[in-house]
């Protein structure tokens, strides 16, 4: 489920997902809504109900006037649990958010491993994971100690209740034999047993609704609705035409009043400082950000006619960040697609990975580790431009994609990916003045 709703999530509500956050989310949340069908739901129906009714009926035989003792201390269990239940829920909230803040605490320490070696960064992360941990264990007592009192308090309801028996036996107010009493004192647990465990797993039934209700809320995220609409066909796109964009991400103008023309056939260089918009731009002509006001026009069509999935098989994008996934070589490269291995070996060697290749022992299937871990950053850049060569895309987009290689590579590896940009749209960032060579048009971008 997590993982569909990745798939249609819109882009502006992922950015603020924590990941660390989310894969809490999704495992309390999960085990709460097993715990609510099962635990919950199909305990009640199968066993508390029955059994609740069997012990009505059974005192009722004995003597009618005992069942409005009985439901007064029904009652007054609901009362006290009820009250405990606002007290529980509190807890659990903050519980929750401890929890997230450890997991996302403990995945970022694991992902950014060198960067906070280097900068001393660990003990900090140690003492916040640790104060996380205290409070998350605090939280857990509190709720462990009200569990534990209304137990007690239970015990005291039956205590009394058997001891209303026998006073109201001994007065004459009720009657029954002695023998009677003895079987109806030792029943009195098993009429209040299974309220006791009903209490017991509604205040877990509510408590688990609020880590189900943390998980719905990612759910109920907005959806990229694009993704879904019955667009047009999509044919050959020639031409892009950006009309009055403006693009404001948290009250922020990233782009305003835009306008540029993009033909086919023709490269374009996006120059400007850092923070000029020239990624936002990018992501915009992907779908991915929506325009504030404006329009990306695709064949003099507007973007948003048309289906995303459908537009991205006219697409190729490379971002700086090299997106390697655990798999072997090859799949890195050509995903699914049934490429013999002869091509995909000459697509390495263009890439200027062939001394890599060769020294792999297993070749194509060699395993590449999670976010490329096992190669560095210059041949992770490589492995993703080596998808370029088996694109039938129309749009071309590559964002500082070759900033993890030297010149001589970047040079060597740039000429050869030219000869696949003829009757391509090619849109290029880059900060380096050099790699300008091989455009046709500079589009320079300014900060606001």
């Amino acid at each position: 489920m997590a993982l569909v709703k990745i798939s249609k999530i819109s882009y502006s509500e992922y950015l603020k997902v924590g990941s660390g956050a989310l894969l809490q989310k999704v495992e309390a949340g999960s085990n709460a809504g097993r715990n609510i069908n099962l635990n919950f739901y199909g305990r009640l129906f199968r066993e508390l109900i029955p059994e609740t009714f069997f012990n009505l009926f059974f005192i009722a035989i004995i003597d009618m006037k005992l069942i409005p003792f009985i439901l007064i201390g029904y009652i007054l269990v609901y009362f006290v649990t009820k009250y405990l239940l606002r007290i529980l829920q509190a807890i659990k909230e903050k519980s929750l958010i401890s929890e997230e803040a450890m997991n996302s605490t403990l995945i970022r320490g694991i992902t950014e491993m060198v960067t906070f070696r280097i900068n001393k960064r660990y003990q900090k992360e140690i003492n916040r994971y640790h104060e996380m941990a205290d409070l998350t264990t605090n939280n857990l007592t509190k709720m462990t100690m009200i569990h534990e009192f209304f137990f007690g308090f239970f015990a005291i309801v039956v205590a009394v209740i058997k001891l209303l028996i026998v006073v109201l036996t001994f007065t004459n107010t009720i009657s029954i034999s002695l023998g009677g009493l003895v079987a109806l004192v030792t029943y009195v647990d098993r009429i209040y047993t299974p309220i006791a465990i009903f209490n017991i797993i509604f205040v877990q039934f509510n408590l688990d609704k609020v880590s189900y209700g943390r998980l719905q809320s990612f759910y109920n995220t907005s959806n990229d609705e694009e993704l879904f609409i019955n667009g047009e066909p999509i044919p050959e796109i020639t031409n892009i035409s950006i009309r009055d964009l403006k693009l404001s991400i948290a009250n922020k103008n990233i782009l305003n009043n835009f306008n540029l023309d993009i033909k086919k056939d023709k490269i374009y260089g996006l120059v400007g400082e850092s923070g000029a918009g020239k990624s936002s731009l990018m992501k915009i002509i992907l779908g991915l950000f929506k325009p504030t006001n404006g329009n990306i026009l695709l064949n003099q069509k507007n973007l948003s006619n048309y289906n995303l999935n459908e537009y991205y098989d006219h697409v190729f994008y490379l971002s700086q960040d090299a997106p390697i996934f655990h798999g072997t070589l090859k799949e890195n490269i050509v995903f699914d697609k049934n490429i013999p291995d002869t091509k995909v070996i000459e697509a390495l060697e263009k890439c200027q990975l062939e001394n890599f290749y060769h020294s792999l022992e297993k070749g194509l299937d060699t395993q590449i580790g999670e976010k490329g871990s096992n190669i560095s950053g210059g041949e992770k850049q490589r492995i993703a431009f080596a998808r370029l060569f088996f694109s039938d895309a129309d749009i071309i987009m590559i964002d500082e994609a070759t900033s993890a290689l030297d010149e001589t590579t970047e040079e060597k590896l740039l000429m050869e990916i030219r000869k696949l940009f003829k009757n391509k749209i090619v849109l290029m960032i880059t900060h380096r003045p050099k790699n300008l060579k091989i455009v046709d048009e500079v589009i320079e971008l300014k900060k606001f």
